[in-house]
């Protein structure tokens, strides 16, 4: 048997490990980028997550520094990864290699040469802003260094909402309301819009309405119930509380009325008590208007017997539309009956014709006193328009319940 004379120091057969550099990045897979934009009023995301996912690959790169461009993607060789939510409240794991969908809303790919990419199906929220944080780790089989991969990248929000409110009313800037044609009952309707959007019974939305006085002053509608309210008989109020119309009574206008329509609405914060200088607004003025008339009266005035006691005359009372009917104008005007005497004087050789007028009385129909040789004229008189009634020092006055004590020019009676 060989006798050992001499044993060397024991030499281990190793491979030499690689002393890799890492890098990692986060990639926007398809056209579904990380950037949305929101519209408030409507309520809709563009590109809407929930519809199609924003999808995110993080390649994974060990690069050799002995040959730096021959680099080695690593994803599927991954021990495992995590992906995080990034918020102001803190840092939430929504996926992890072993549990692709940890929240709702997200969900990852954890095999294959795709290992680590994550489909965001949720949308951002408005001043919540987040960013993906992927985390993951590969051990080297050689030299057992473990490699750790990180990377962010951040979702934006984009608020592109419209929030300026605008003003529909059915009823233009001046309206020429004649009582003898027109129905005294006006309904002003209101809605308030943003973009396409009728917001008139948001909760973010403010409505105001104001009755602008002669003097240029503004009060505010509130209620039917208020004591001022003489002209308007109904309101409608939507679910938010906010007068969407008013109806008018347009007998109780007096020669004219103006209100005016305030409106905002509040995307964010607080709704104002009043309505700011910028806030949409509307104006209409309703204007008490009789065009010009012609008054006839028919009733034989000629050929009559020397007896005759008196001439039952008719008054006809028309306008460009034609005749208009009694019972339309028989309370806004009134017919008034007079005899006419027609003579002339001569002063230096001129002569000059006069006429002397008697008042006989009123009403659409008249006996008027038969008188030899005098004409009859017939003159239709406006019986003005319905007004407050107020004491010597220019006071309004009411009754016991509060409520305007109104009256016309000239009574109805008369």
């Amino acid at each position: 048997m060989a006798k050992d004379l001499a044993v060397s120091v024991d030499k281990r057969m190793e491979i030499q490990a690689t002393a890799y550099s890492q890098s990692c990045r986060i990639d926007i897979v398809g056209n579904i980028i990380n950037r949305q934009q929101y519209d408030g009023i409507a309520n809709t995301y563009s590109p809407d997550y929930t519809i199609r996912p924003c999808t995110l690959f993080p390649p994974c790169y060990l690069i050799d520094p002995d040959n730096p461009v021959e680099t080695t993607n690593c994803n599927g060789m991954l021990d495992s990864f995590s992906w995080s939510e990034v918020t102001e409240a803190g840092i939430v794991v929504v996926a992890t290699s072993e549990n692709s969908s940890v929240v709702d809303g997200y969900e990852a790919i954890v095999d294959g040469l795709d290992k680590g990419t994550l489909y965001v199906k949720e949308n951002s929220q408005i001043n919540k802003p987040r960013s993906m944080r992927f985390e993951a780790s590969w051990t080297d089989p050689v030299s057992g260094y473990k490699y750790t991969f990180i990377a962010n990248k951040p979702l934006y929000l984009e608020d592109c909402t419209n929030a300026r409110a605008e003003i529909m009313l059915d009823s233009a800037p001046t309206v020429l309301w004649n009582p003898l044609r027109h129905s005294s009952t006006k309904v002003l309707n209101a809605r308030v819009m943003v973009g396409a959007k009728d917001k008139s019974a948001d909760s973010k939305t403010r409505i105001w309405w104001y009755r602008i006085l002669d003097d240029g002053t503004k009060q505010l509608i509130s209620s039917l119930d208020d004591a001022e309210n003489f002209e308007i008989t109904a309101m409608t109020k939507a679910d938010n509380g906010q007068i969407t119309s008013i109806t008018v009574n347009c007998d109780m206008i007096g020669e004219g009325i103006g209100y005016e329509i305030r409106a905002c609405y509040i995307y964010e914060g607080s709704i104002p008590s009043s309505p700011r200088d910028a806030d949409a607004r509307k104006v209409t003025y309703i204007n008490r208007t009789i065009p010009p008339l012609t008054a006839k009266f028919v009733g034989s005035t000629i050929g009559l017997n020397a007896d005759t006691a008196s001439v039952c005359c008719q008054a006809i009372v028309s306008d460009s539309n034609g005749v208009i009917d009694p019972s339309a104008w028989n309370n806004v005007a009134r017919a008034k009956w007079q005899r006419v005497t027609y003579g002339k004087t001569v002063n230096d050789g001129v002569v000059t014709m006069t006429e002397s007028v008697e008042e006989l009385g009123y009403g659409e129909t008249f006996m008027c006193p038969f008188a030899l040789k005098k004409s009859i004229r017939l003159t239709i008189q406006d019986r003005g328009a319905y007004e407050l009634l107020t004491d010597e020092n220019g006071n309004a006055l009411v009754d016991d319940d509060g409520n305007y004590l109104i009256a016309r020019e000239i009574d109805s009676g008369k």
